[in-house]
């Protein structure tokens, strides 16, 4: 069991990955959360989606924190089952001073699948 310091400094990013034009769910698909930064953006990380397109990712504020940063400016990458074919990002959505908990509904085109 973690301590409840660890409890407020960590942070958790969850939802469903369906395609869009049936709201199938999408099993198998990579998920990579990144914070962006000026420079370089942090890797938060990664997991895949479960038979029904859902997901977790959960990580401490080391994974992105600087000295200005105490909340991280969230998007995601889906990847294919492999991690190698970018399906779909989140990068025009950024969810800047993300809260602890975020929840995303990922809704990609078939053609992107294909």
């Amino acid at each position: 069991m973690s301590s409840r310091k660890e409890d407020r400094n960590e942070f958790r990013i969850f939802g469903v990955v369906q395609e869009a034009e049936t709201g199938r769910p999408l099993p198998n698909l990579v998920v990579r959360a990144f914070d962006r930064d000026l420079i370089f953006d942090d890797k938060l990380g990664y997991t895949n989606t479960d038979d029904d397109g859902c997901f977790e990712i959960r990580f401490g504020m080391g994974r992105f924190r600087d000295l200005f940063e105490s909340k991280p400016d969230l998007y995601l990458r889906i990847f294919d089952r492999d991690g190698i074919r970018l399906i779909h990002e989140t990068t025009d959505a950024i969810r800047w001073n993300a809260s602890k908990n975020e929840q995303y509904q990922i809704q990609i085109p078939a053609s992107a699948l294909a």
